[in-house]
């Protein structure tokens, strides 16, 4: 049985209902007058029943096993009596018999609403202390509340972290492989970069007084390479290539095409050599010669003779500048490289011979200012500095595919399905670049590239790089090479210099001269031993691995010799083929990916080869048989038909696609307008000349196709000329006609 406490409750009542404390002084003499009435009424009744013998209970003695609050007596003996108000003499309203239900169900009411409220504020700071924890977690501990562990066939939890593996104490160089599957975390890790997926904001790039070209300081890890020194002739390297050659066409059940005439051969050589078709003087003094090996001569004469020096290193120059930053580098305003200072270094690369490797270790070590106009001018820096921002992804993909021959892009964001290269392998030649840094020099206002500490933990001086694989498992990467070799993990750039570790394990690898003879193969032919050119590995197999080995190795013991390998292959005797099919080589086909080299390839021009015919043929030569073309007058041009794509692969798109951009260029263009003038250099010295017609017309063959005119041809334009009254305006067509010649822009 429940009691009301005439002291409690209203405490309680205060308490629940935020009423005002009552005055409970005569509550409680009222109370203690009861109680002490309800003791005498009690003990009086008892004493009658004992006189009767009834059966009776003590005061203050359990009554069926329970004992009665003190305070609550009067009340209990008021209501046996049936006079408990009257008794302690209280108002109606206050009494704890009468407002009993009343206050239960307030009392109900109150405990209800703060349970609702209580319940309410707990929910609300868990909430907030929740937020608190998840911020704290991203904030501080990379890798906590991200799951980091998954078999991949379940849900990852959410806390789950990889800490089996720890960070090696020392290096572990040369050929030291590392499983694929090791990984490294660091549960004092800072927190991760931003995920592949998740592009960052682009950040400003901070401006400093002065920049200095950063000497070396650091000690070297990887040691150059020691090659042997190549023994063989050239004659004997050629000869092996002509017998790689010749064993697949017998292989394959292919007869070569015929040789090419001297006019042929004479033309496509100057292309592929000095980038521009050869002169009538040029061709006649080739035809003429009366040399025992005739081709010899020419390749020599160009490669060697100071006269085509200059001319020969322009052309590369231009030709390796659109291999490292592509056709589009540097021809907008907004562009951070100087492709003119770049052409000009990679210029005086080529006209000294400089060993390939030599420089290819320039440009990916260089640090300074692009341009003229600083003391710490660099320009082999115009190859990163468009690629190193943010996270420098661009930079590992391109530095892969440009000296390696290996494309990791794909490999940023996930496991490449068919080449093998996976995350690991990307981020860990990312880590090589994170310590290159873009600055803008405030002295000359030109953008420059710095080393600096990369040291993402202050408890370690390793420079760990964070990746996301797509299942949402976090990894670190350290520097490490594609064949698994290692650096120190230090990110401190006085202890270890990644850059300069990274351009000899580059130069040092297999792949790096196997990289160089494919490209170098893919621009004489035009067509690699692989396509493309810079996707090599066991996905995309080699038309002829052993001899593609073979001259890799061959060029590396050379010295990294660009003349001689160029030298190799114009010699080989496919290269000396005609470009016309014959019945017994339809199955080479390099559109079907069967290339068997048994007939030269013809295709289009490249844009700086049509360039540089044009305007030998619109200009006077200079000084003796060199025709320079102007690195203004050439990037002018060539801005008007390539353009940026502004993908994450860095593409570009060009005009020169045989549509109709391409027609109109050609018919109508600036410098096909300059090239077929009447003032032009070819075409005013033939018609001021005393030749005959014919003649005239022989000789406008000549300079535009490289042959003279069939005895059809030759009539046919007789007739054209007799009935023109002016024969100046009438070789002017002719000129136009030959120079839009589908024949005149082939390399055939």
């Amino acid at each position: 049985m429940s009691h009301e406490d005439p002291i409690i409750d209203p405490l309680l009542e205060e308490l629940l209902g935020q009423q005002q404390m009552p005055d409970l002084t005569a509550r409680i003499v009222r109370a203690h007058q009861q109680r002490q009435a309800a003791i005498s009424q009690q003990a009086h009744n008892n004493s009658q029943l004992a006189h009767n013998g009834s059966p009776h209970t003590h005061a203050g003695k359990p009554t069926n096993g329970q004992t009665k609050a003190p305070l609550s007596i009067s009340v209990s003996a008021a209501a046996q009596n049936g006079a408990s108000s009257a008794s302690v003499d209280l108002p109606a309203e206050e009494s704890p018999v009468k407002r009993s239900g009343q206050f239960k169900r307030r009392l109900k009411r109150q405990r209800f609403f703060t349970a609702i409220g209580s319940l309410s504020l707990s929910l609300c700071l868990l909430v907030m202390l929740g937020g608190v924890a998840y911020y704290t977690y991203q904030r501080f501990l990379p890798g906590q509340g991200i799951p980091l562990a998954a078999d991949g066939t379940q849900k990852p939890s959410s806390g789950a972290r990889d800490t089996d593996a720890k960070p090696e104490a020392s290096p572990q160089l040369a050929n030291d492989n590392v499983p694929p599957s090791e990984v490294i975390v660091r549960n004092e890790s800072p927190a991760p970069e931003a995920s592949p997926a998740m592009p960052q904001m682009p950040r400003e790039i901070e401006s400093v007084d002065h920049v200095a070209v950063a000497e070396k300081s650091a000690p070297n890890f990887v040691p150059p390479r020691v090659r042997d020194s190549l023994k063989l002739a050239d004659d004997e390297v050629i000869r092996e290539i002509d017998d790689a050659i010749a064993t697949v066409w017998k292989s394959e059940q292919v007869k070569p095409s015929p040789v090419a005439t001297d006019n042929e051969f004479c033309r496509r050589t100057y292309l592929q050599l000095l980038g521009r078709i050869p002169t009538v003087e040029e061709i006649e003094s080739y035809v003429k010669h009366r040399g025992k090996n005739k081709r010899s001569w020419l390749v020599d004469e160009i490669l060697g003779n100071e006269k085509y020096q200059a001319e020969f290193a322009s052309f590369w120059s231009a030709r390796f500048a659109n291999i490292l930053v592509g056709r589009a580098g540097g021809m907008s305003d907004d562009s951070p490289i100087d492709r003119s200072a770049l052409e000009d270094y990679l210029a005086n690369a080529f006209q000294k011979n400089t060993p390939y490797n030599v420089l290819v270790q320039d440009l990916i070590t260089a640090t300074g200012t692009t341009s003229p106009g600083s003391e710490s001018f660099n320009p082999a820096t115009n190859f990163l500095v468009s690629m190193i921002d943010g996270d420098a992804k661009l930079a590992t993909a391109k530095t892969c595919s440009t000296f390696l021959g290996q494309q990791l892009q794909c490999a940023e964001c996930h496991n490449h399905p068919t080449s093998g290269w996976n995350q690991e392998q990307f981020w860990s030649m990312n880590a090589f670049f994170r310590q290159t840094k873009l600055a803008k020099d405030r002295e000359s206002g030109k953008l420059a590239i710095l080393e600096r500490d990369f040291v993402k933990n202050q408890a370690s001086d390793a420079g760990e790089v964070y990746y996301e694989q797509p299942n949402g498992l976090v990894k670190v990467a350290y520097p490490q090479f594609v064949d698994g070799t290692k650096i120190p993990p230090s990110g401190k750039i006085n202890e270890v210099d990644r850059r300069q570790e990274l351009a000899q394990l580059i130069v040092n690898s297999d792949d790096f001269p196997k990289a160089t003879v494919n490209r170098m193969w893919q621009h004489f032919f035009g067509v690699g031993f692989t396509q493309p050119v810079d996707d090599m590995g066991p996905h995309n197999p080699a038309s002829h691995p052993e001899l593609l080995d073979n001259l890799a190795v061959h060029f590396a013991e050379s010295g990294f010799d660009m003349k001689r390998l160029m030298r190799w292959i114009v010699l080989s005797e496919p290269y000396a083929l005609s470009s016309r099919q014959i019945d017994d080589n339809l199955a080479d086909d390099p559109d079907a990916g069967q290339q068997l080299f048994a007939r030269y390839y013809a295709r289009q021009m490249e844009a700086e080869q049509l360039f540089h015919s044009l305007q030998m043929l619109a200009k006077n030569r200079g000084r003796g048989n060199a025709i320079i073309a102007s690195n203004d007058d050439r990037h002018t041009w060539l801005g008007q038909i390539n353009q940026k794509m502004g993908d994450d692969e860095d593409s570009e798109s060009s005009t020169l696609d045989g549509g109709v951009t391409q027609s109109l260029l050609m018919m109508n263009g600036g410098l096909m307008r300059q090239a077929t003038d009447a003032q032009s250099a070819v075409l005013k010295n033939v018609i001021a000349s005393k030749m005959s017609p014919a003649d005239k017309v022989e000789h406008l063959f000549l300079a535009a196709l490289s042959r003279r005119p069939t005895k059809k041809e030759l009539n046919a334009i007789g007739e054209i000329l007799k009935s023109r009254s002016n024969e100046a305006t009438a070789l002017q067509d002719i000129w136009w006609a030959l120079l839009n010649s589908n024949e005149f822009i082939l390399d055939h």
